[in-house]
């Protein structure tokens, strides 16, 4: 795995792009190529992929078993939700990205990509000891919207026999994702592969990979160990009695259009920098194919708190596509 994910061709290009491009109203310019248009608005592309934090249904929540009314309480929602089993998102409406698109030369265009995910956050409570009827459970829903964004560049492909000259998307940023009242910042991600190689992450969207080269890759059977650096500035924080954090962290792999797992974060404590540091891992199992991971941080105040005013949806999320090798 490589240290390092940038290269000068690249830092170039994008110096080019920052110095000498223009923003367009967006209509216009995808009606001067609607190939383009095609390619970045298209939901089948594996690497612009960008939905995968929502559960697709109650049944896929994220399972927690923690019984707050056990530990003293937490410290210290206004309107603890005891006994809380499952939690996660439902996305009812994904709206189409929105394109700003600025442009370097007619070979080749870098394209800021936001994507509006709606829905619901839903928290499962359980009423006495049989979690597995649903008669037992008590559903807490969220309004929820989070919004995502991603850089990719396209490149004019080689002349074919017809003369043609088509787009091919040629490096990605990672995708960084929040809710509007997000008080989490993510500093620093930490990739561990099996080798003891590290990837570290301090700024998604600067962050830019040429594909295919530049995209993580993992082999089948590998274990790949992911430490999170992170802040929370909200003025109602709601600690773990026994841990002290602040927020929950999961790890969202295996993750395409039709397969998702998930792994809980554990908290390891404060750095020096006064950061929340929490560390998770996850087997690589997957066929051979891209994929995507997604860090996923959610406030505690979200999770564990009834009132969607004092303790609206707040979440942060950074991803990654990444290639399991045969």
């Amino acid at each position: 795995m490589k240290r390092n994910l940038w290269i000068f061709g690249w830092a170039i290009l994008l110096a080019g792009l920052v110095l000498t491009g223009c923003e367009k109203n967006v209509a216009t310019i995808l009606d001067d190529d609607a190939e383009l248009e095609e390619l970045v608005l298209d939901d089948e592309n594996d690497y612009l992929f960008d939905w995968g934090i929502d559960d697709g249904s109650e049944d896929n929540l994220f399972s927690l078993n923690f019984d707050v009314s056990t530990m003293n309480g937490f410290s210290k929602p206004s309107a603890p939700i005891e006994n809380v089993v499952r939690f996660g998102r439902l996305i009812k409406q994904r709206y189409p990205r929105t394109v700003i698109y600025r442009r370097t030369a007619r070979d080749s265009a870098l394209l800021f990509l936001e994507r509006v995910l709606e829905g619901r956050f839903l928290i499962a409570s359980r009423i006495g000891s049989d979690s597995s009827n649903a008669d037992s459970m008590v559903i807490y829903r969220k309004p929820l919207r989070h919004i995502v964004r991603r850089k990719a560049i396209f490149t004019r492909r080689m002349p074919n026999s017809q003369g043609r000259r088509g787009w091919k998307l040629a490096a990605i940023s990672l995708g960084q994702g929040n809710s509007p009242r997000a008080t989490i910042r993510i500093h620093k991600l930490l990739v561990i592969n099996a080798q003891g190689d590290s990837l570290v992450f301090t700024d998604p969207l600067k962050t830019m990979m040429h594909i295919p080269d530049e995209i993580p890759r993992f082999s089948r059977g590998e274990e790949v160990i992911v430490q999170v650096f992170l802040e929370n500035s909200t003025s109602n924080p709601v600690y773990h009695p026994e841990t002290g954090a602040s927020e929950t962290v999961i790890l969202h792999y295996r993750r395409t259009r039709n397969k998702h797992g998930r792994k809980l974060f554990r908290f390891v404590g404060t750095n020096e920098e006064g950061w929340n540091v929490y560390q998770g891992n996850w087997k690589v199992q997957e066929a051979p194919r891209v994929y995507h991971v997604i860090v996923d941080v959610i406030d505690n105040g979200t999770i564990f708190d009834s009132d969607p005013e004092t303790y609206p949806y707040n979440s942060v999320t950074w991803s990654s596509p990444y290639i399991v090798e045969r």
